[in-house]
């Protein structure tokens, strides 16, 4: 198998460098709403999305901007499209550059660079990550390799676990339990144990189950803290990720994940739902 994918090819994204923030981005971050309860409406909060460039993650940026929160959004290099938004938003979009979930480094500097821009974060949504290092190439047992293995669990599983990690060592969440926190981490459906009735898929599968129960133990540790957690289904979405071969448009995916998040179907603390509303087996 070539190991070389679309993140390799790519000529190396800038390093994360805290987003240039006219004041009024400074002032939206400061003025975003203390009073955000998880599981309420996400309106006027102040909201950081990883893998923000393109797919569910620019469609997420889409959404909340009609809620008028203030979005911090995070990716490896900003795409024309993502630009466009930023330019619409009146400084409520804060677009930050070289937010590889992959590098330590890279998270650390964004959780640096959003507490210049205000205290805490309301809702995070990990939403970065890979079907694999070359699309579908090593989704095989056959094709599976040690390596492939590896960079998938990195970028599906460490990341998010990384990021919450960094906003919590800043103080963005975590900070003062009577101003609590939500994170939503976007998981997948493959990597329910009892759904699993089709096999393939090893690297991404295992990927998403890790995050699973690493969420579950993060919910657990830090809720004295404030810190609340959901698990986000998105469905097979029609992005360049999974080669524009899923049934669901990005728009509508993001929109049902942030009903989710609103507890729109229930308690998204307790089950895990798509983003249709319907509970999904462990």
């Amino acid at each position: 198998m070539t190991r070389a994918s679309s993140r390799a090819r790519a000529s190396p994204p800038p390093r994360a460098r805290r987003a240039r923030a006219p004041r009024a981005a400074r002032r939206a971050a400061t003025a975003s709403s203390t009073s955000y309860v998880p599981q309420g409406p996400i309106e006027r909060a102040r909201v950081a999305v990883t893998g923000a460039n393109r797919g569910i993650g620019l469609e997420l940026c889409r959404a909340l901007l009609d809620a008028r929160n203030v979005v911090e959004a995070g990716c490896r290099r900003a795409s024309d499209a993502l630009r466009a938004l930023e330019r619409e938003s009146d400084g409520r979009l804060i677009v930050s550059e070289g937010v590889d979930v992959g590098d330590d480094d890279a998270i650390e500097r964004w959780a640096k660079a959003m507490k210049t821009r205000g205290p805490s974060v309301d809702v995070l949504v990990n939403n970065a990550g890979v079907v694999g290092s070359s699309g579908y190439d090593a989704w095989d047992l056959e094709t599976t390799t040690a390596e492939e293995m590896i960079h998938v669990f990195s970028i599906n599983c460490v990341g998010p676990t990384l990021v919450v990690r960094a906003l919590l060592r800043h103080g963005l969440i975590g900070a003062d339990p009577a101003r609590p926190s939500l994170v939503g981490n976007v998981t997948s459906k493959v990597g329910s144990v009892e759904d699993n009735g089709s096999g393939r898929g090893y690297s991404y599968r295992a990927s998403k189950s890790a995050l699973n129960i690493v969420t579950k133990s993060m919910s657990i540790d830090l809720a004295s803290r404030g810190v609340h957690f959901a698990l986000l289904h998105p469905g097979w979405v029609k992005t360049d990720m999974t080669e524009r071969r899923g049934l669901v448009d990005a728009d509508e995916s993001a929109r049902g994940l942030i009903r989710v998040l609103q507890g729109e179907f229930g308690d998204c603390e307790r089950f895990w739902f798509d983003y249709k509303g319907d509970k999904i087996p462990w």
